[in-house]
Parts: structure tokens; sequence; C-alpha cells
């Protein structure tokens, strides 16, 4: 399978221009909480074709003054058919990508506290439940300028917590986090029972090891379009890379994106950051789920109230994305909702999945 090639992925801490990527995905803007889950943004499109050639077989005979043979005719040999997709047999590669602007205090608990429900619901949906759950890194750099209370801090390096210092991922844009750092940051390194930088299948205390990764505080960065398509990189996935073993060509992959902007960071558009998504699956669309969480202030009837502004690449990033993807506001009293919609799309894709 080919995926994109990753270039200077390496950052210096502090370097908050961070890295992007030059890569601007059509869909119905999800139901506002309270709402049913039933609709457009529930349908799944797939397409199933057979097709059966027949022809009609002859034979000729030729006479002569001792007799004549032919060949019988058989008929058509019955076509059994191709039968149905192997589908994905709980197999799901989760990939969030949270923005950690200072804004962010509230949309972050929102997201933590709707992952319960979710996990629960494609629990029942898959008897054999095999996941993978990374949170990436949107920054790229360890630490924060403040760092109130430290002492003995390089000026080129400000660490927090004092005298931790980091790993070579930590200062990968891109890579899974493992030490969410910062104000309103997890601040610790996530007990994963994977050893890995990413949840598996069987971590104890599922909830808590989320709530950890999923902790981004409020002093990273935003950009979490051009941060997914960094992780989802040939580069991170090799063998030693950053999130090896992460990306499943058997597994069905959905990418969760919460950022309460616009996203005017990640370097390309909407149209780049599609393409990033297939070419990660091998170009097979059904293999891939998009959920967005982000501002409305694009729809005069958005939650979050209505600013006329430039065009909403996250939005158009979904739309592009169709009917496998979902756009929901993130001014939203809760996600659950929309975790809801996205996890009956991901039973339904995965029914139609074909592993490549």
């Amino acid at each position: 399978m080919r995926r994109l090639a990753l270039t200077a992925l390496m950052l210096a801490a502090c370097n908050r221009d961070g890295d992007k990527m030059a890569f601007s995905t059509s869909i119905t803007t999800a139901p506002p909480p309270g709402s049913t889950s039933s609709g457009g943004d529930t349908s799944i499109s797939t397409s199933t074709s057979s097709s059966e050639d027949s022809a009609a077989a002859s034979t000729t005979s030729s006479g002569s003054s001792t007799g004549s043979s032919s060949i019988p005719d058989l008929g058509t040999i019955p076509d059994g058919g191709d039968g149905p997709p192997p589908g994905c047999k709980g197999k799901v590669d989760f990939l969030f990508t949270i923005s950690g602007a200072p804004t962010m205090e509230l949309k972050q608990a929102r997201l933590k506290a709707s992952f319960p429900g979710f996990i629960a619901t494609l629990e029942s949906e898959f008897a054999d439940f095999d996941y993978h759950i990374l949170s990436a890194n949107t920054a790229g750099f360890w630490g924060y300028p403040s760092c109130k209370g430290c002492q003995d801090v390089c000026a080129d390096l400000p660490e927090f917590p004092c005298g931790v210092p980091p790993e070579p991922c930590d200062l990968v844009r891109g890579a899974g986090m493992t030490y969410p750092i910062g104000e309103g940051a997890s601040n610790q390194r996530c007990e994963l029972a994977s050893g890995l930088r990413y949840i598996t299948a069987g971590q104890p205390k599922l909830e808590d090891a989320f709530t950890c990764i999923a902790s981004m505080g409020t002093n990273g960065a935003d950009g979490t379009a051009g941060a997914t398509v960094l992780a989802l990189t040939d580069d991170l996935h090799a063998p030693g890379g950053c999130n090896e073993g992460f990306l499943r060509d058997d597994a069905l992959l959905v990418v969760v994106v919460i950022q309460d902007t616009f996203d005017q960071e990640s370097e390309g558009n909407a149209e780049d950051w599609a393409a990033a998504l297939l070419e990660a699956k091998g170009g097979d669309k059904d293999a891939v789920v998009l959920l967005a969480i982000s501002t409305d202030k694009d729809d005069p009837s958005g939650l979050c109230g209505y600013t006329p502004l430039p065009e909403h690449e996250l939005r158009t990033w979904t739309e592009l994305m169709q009917p496998n993807a979902l756009f929901g506001s993130i001014c939203a009293d809760t996600y659950a909702d929309y975790f809801a919609t996205a996890a009956a799309m991901i039973k339904s894709q995965c029914d139609v999945f074909v592993p490549q």
C-alpha cells in the first residue's frame, strides 16, 4: 500500500511555526444534539457488482465419404459469484487529531465525555472489536514558554514538568501523543499497555488511557488537518517509525478531527487532505470514515453564530469524503449524537470493506 512520504518531521522545541504539509472533501451538517441519528448523515453508499458473461458454444461438423464427427455442447458453466465482501471483522484504526488552542478546554472535555458511549456502541456491534487508538501530536514541540515554577530551564528548550526530557517522538508532529504537556494537559506519560504510541485492544482502564492521550491542554496548536496528514505518512509507519504498526491494511480507518476554528494553519486544502486519506488506504474511499467537529460560523443557522468568513476547509473536507463523512458543530452541548451517527457509519462501512 502506498502512502505519503514524510519530510523533515523532527522539529526543534518551541518552534511554534510547526511542520506544515502542502497538500482544500460533501456532506450535510450533522443533526444538532438531541435529534435522532438517522437520515442523510448516516447514508452509506455501497456498491457491489457482479457480471456473468455468457456465450453460446457452437460446433461445426464436416462430412466425408467415411462419416462425420462433432464436439458435444456442454452449455454455459454456472458462475458461483464472488460472494459478500470480507468486511473489516471488527478491526478499526482510530486517529484523533485534537486542537490544543487556548479556546479548546471545554471542547476537549466534551470529546472525552462522549468517548465511553462511542466505544460501548462499537463493542456491542462487533463480536471481536480490535481497535487501535492514536491521538496525533498537533504541535511538534515540548513544553511551553511560561513554564511557571520551573527552575534550571534551558532558554532554548523550556521543559514542563521540570526535569523531564522529551523522547524523540515527542517532538514529531503527527506522532502519537503519549505525554500531553502544558496548561490543562495530562502532564504525565500515559500508561499504554501496548508500549507503543497508541492504544490497542485489551487496554486496561481504556477510558483513563484515552483521557490521558486526548487531554491536549491549551498551550498547543491548531492545524489539525495537517497533523492528520502527517500521522498517516509512510515514514511514521515504517519499521522504527513513531506510529509503527498503527495503520493496518485489513482495518477500517476512522479519522476524528476536533478544532474550533477554520483551520487556516494547515498547508494545502481540503482536496489535498482528502487525497491523503485515500492514499493511506490504497485509494479505497469505502475504507475511511471522517468525523470533523468544528465551528459552524459559516452556517447562518449554526450553533456558533454566523460570521461570513472564507471557505471552511474542514467542512469542505467532509463534503469531499461523502458519503462516509460527518460534520458536527463544536458549539453543541454534547458530541454524543455525532459519535452515535459515526458509529452507525463505521458499522456500515465495515460490512462493505474489502482489505487491499
